[in-house]
C-alpha cells in the first residue's frame, strides 16, 4: 500500500508520454527501473522517485539526478526546456571555490550561472548557503542577476 502513496495517474500519465514518444524505445529492467532510449541517447529512468541518470554509449552511468518525469520529458524527449547542463547536479569543491573566485571579481549571478553552466536560481541558493544568508534567495529579483554580487552584499 506505501508504493501506492507515491504512484498517482499524473505520474503513470507523465510515464506513458515519456515510453510512448515516437521513437523512444525502453525497456523494464526491474520493478521500479527502465531503460529509456531515444535518439542515441540512454537514460536509467526510476518513474516512481523521479530519478534518471544518463548512460553512455560505452555503459557508463553519470550521477542520479531528481526532478518530475515532467521535466524529463521535456527537457531530454521533446528538447522544448533547455536548463544548463549542470542544472541539478551535486556542486564540486571545484564548482565552490570558483564560485568564491568569481564574487571576488565582481562577477553578477547571471555571469556566475553562465560559467558553471547553472541556474541563477541555483547560484543564488549557493551565495545564500556561503554568506549564511537565507533570505538572499527571496531578496533577489530576476532583474538582480546582473548586478555585481558584491554590490547587493554591500561590498564595494
Amino acid at each position: 500500500m506505501t508504493g501506492r502513496l507515491m504512484w498517482n495517474d499524473r505520474k503513470q500519465t507523465q510515464l506513458d508520454a515519456i515510453l510512448l514518444y515516437p521513437g523512444v524505445t525502453h525497456k523494464k529492467l526491474s520493478k521500479h527501473k527502465y531503460l529509456v532510449s531515444y535518439s542515441n541517447r540512454r537514460w536509467h529512468l526510476w518513474p516512481r522517485s523521479g530519478r534518471y541518470q544518463h548512460v553512455s554509449q560505452d555503459g557508463t552511468a553519470s550521477e542520479i539526478f531528481m526532478g518530475e518525469l515532467k521535466e524529463f520529458y521535456h527537457r531530454y524527449i521533446t528538447e522544448e526546456l533547455q536548463l544548463p547542463r549542470n542544472f541539478g547536479k551535486t556542486w564540486s569543491q571545484e564548482d565552490e571555490n570558483l564560485l568564491y573566485d568569481m564574487i571576488e571579481y565582481s562577477c553578477t549571478v547571471r555571469q556566475m550561472a553562465e560559467e558553471l553552466k547553472r541556474h541563477p536560481v541555483s547560484v543564488a541558493t549557493k551565495l545564500a548557503k556561503y554568506l549564511d544568508d537565507e533570505n538572499l534567495v527571496n531578496r533577489l529579483s530576476e532583474e538582480m542577476f546582473d548586478v555585481p554580487v558584491k554590490e547587493l552584499l554591500g561590498r564595494q
